[in-house]
């Protein structure tokens, strides 16, 4: 075999180890990132974009994962990124075109169409009230609610854990009040 015949094969056997770890944590991970995207675009066709720019980020990525850090927080971290700036984006691009009303993904189950539709309005309030708050907060409670501990937090985000407590608390405040002023309104 030739020199360049063996590293070709390297290079395939490299890029299918790779795929196959990626298949892996993106099926692993793809539902928390489909809630997570959810916190950062309301419309559906936006979150799929949203998820695609993350797989492809991870993708990217994977080379260069050392496993100083779990793949749970290097994942949440690279997703985190990749929605902050599409959040942007995307801001800048609805202050020139409004988006019109889509209806939320409303989640399968075996509840009475009363209590699904109470659950689906609820969700739809916390989902907006969640949009609505500062970024660095945005991120904290997304990753708070999928059961980050305030350590992998602070490794994703950089916010000590002390200070994760603390704006979690508020955060939540926030959320009942503008929740609570949503309601009023209607």
């Amino acid at each position: 075999m030739t020199t360049k015949r063996i590293e070709a094969d390297r290079m395939d056997t490299g890029e299918a180890a790779r795929g196959d770890r990626f298949s892996r944590l993106f099926e692993s991970y793809q539902a928390a990132l489909r809630r997570l995207v959810g916190a950062y675009a309301s419309n559906p066709a936006d979150r799929e974009d949203l998820l695609q720019e993350i797989a492809v980020g991870i993708w990217q990525s994977l080379p260069g994962f050392r496993g100083d850090s779990s793949e749970r927080t290097w994942i949440y971290r690279i997703a985190h990124n990749i929605a902050i700036r599409s959040s942007l984006r995307n801001r800048v691009r609805n202050a020139r075109e409004p988006l019109l009303a889509t209806p939320f993904d409303a989640a399968s189950g075996g509840v009475s169409a009363e209590d699904a539709l109470v659950d689906d309005e609820r969700r739809r309030a916390l989902m907006s009230a969640i949009r609505n708050l500062p970024v660095l907060d945005r991120q904290v409670v997304t990753l708070h609610l999928e059961g980050l501990s305030a350590a992998e937090i602070e490794a994703i985000t950089g916010v000590s854990q002390g200070a994760v407590a603390t704006r979690l608390t508020r955060i939540r405040q926030k959320l009942a009040e503008q929740i609570q002023a949503e309601g009023a309104d209607r």
